[in-house]
């Protein structure tokens, strides 16, 4: 919930600090400056308070790109976290036939920390997948299904809810979900999915695939176990 005297330098400077992790490419502080709607001389300064801060970098182009210290918080929140550490053992010897996910929701996204077929080392599985919409996902349902009404608002203000038809429909898709502990998604481009938060909700599980109704009990019954284990 935003506070009563938000810091809108902060939040400025996160988004800028989002905007460059997500970019494949270095970016001009102009093209920033027209995908976050801010003034240009203050992207530009927040773009070089965070190069002086080692979280972003600067080419000979004048191009802007992640630095090493966005890496470095990276692998400290992963360490604090210890999400991935125990998570890990459970995610490699993973031998269903289904493509299997680790991921968080950000706001009305999720960013996949896991995401590879059945023997796909971390290499792949790590990094390969960028934001995708939670509304389309089975992992990203159950993540909003767990937030409280105030934090379920909050996430999805400015969204277009991709996938469903109304806010109605989302709202009875996570009513269901609630009622049953785990979420079906159908019209995956990678086939059915079926997803399942973890106990405390930081995070959620998925496996996509060909499925029929029996395999996607299995699927849930397997994504239960791994749960459990993750703890």
């Amino acid at each position: 919930m935003l506070p009563a005297q938000p810091n809108q330098s902060l939040i400025d400077g996160l988004a800028v600090l989002q905007a460059l992790a997500g970019s494949p490419a270095p970016v001009r502080g102009a093209e920033l400056s027209r995908a976050l709607g801010l003034e240009m001389t203050r992207v530009n300064r927040l773009l070089k308070t965070l190069a002086h801060l080692g979280l972003a970098a600067q080419d000979p182009d004048r191009r802007y790109r992640s630095g090493p210290g966005l890496h470095v918080l990276a692998a400290m929140s992963l360490y604090g976290s210890g999400l991935m550490r125990r998570a890990l053992p459970h995610l490699t010897a993973w031998d269903r036939p289904w493509t299997l996910a680790l991921g968080v929701l950000w706001r009305d996204r999720v960013a996949y920390l896991w995401f590879a077929a059945p023997g796909a080392g971390a290499e792949r599985a790590m990094g390969q997948v960028g934001l995708y919409p939670a509304t389309r996902s089975s992992l990203g349902l159950c993540l909003l299904a767990r937030l409280e009404p105030a934090a379920l608002e909050e996430h999805l203000a400015g969204s277009n809810l991709e996938g469903m038809a109304d806010r109605a429909d989302l709202d009875r898709r996570l009513a269901q979900i609630r009622n049953d502990g785990f979420a079906v998604v159908h019209d995956s481009s990678h086939g059915p999915s079926v997803g399942l938060a973890l106990t405390d909700g930081s995070a959620a599980l998925a496996c996509t695939g060909a499925m029929s109704p029996t395999d996607e009990k299995q699927a849930i019954d397997a994504l239960a176990q791994i749960s459990r284990r993750i703890g």
